[in-house]
């Protein structure tokens, strides 16, 4: 049986280092972006991200592409 698969959408998630707590732990904040074209390509969605963490106050940690796909069998 084949199986047939469709991407459903995409969010981009931010995380930044927005301070430390009382221990000297590291904090993060992360803020999420939906209604990424699941077409677009890897590299434009992470030149996006470097672009919005250029905008903030706190330093960029990590950037990640979630992306969601549906899968049926035909």
């Amino acid at each position: 049986m084949p199986l047939q698969v469709q991407p459903q959408g995409s969010r981009l998630r931010l995380r930044y280092e927005v301070g430390m707590d009382i221990e000297g732990n590291p904090r993060y904040s992360t803020r999420t972006y939906s209604g990424i074209k699941p077409t677009a390509a890897d590299q434009n969605v992470y030149d996006i991200a470097v672009a919005f963490a250029g905008l903030q106050e706190y330093p960029l940690i990590t950037v990640t592409r979630v992306s969601e796909t549906e899968l049926a069998i035909v």
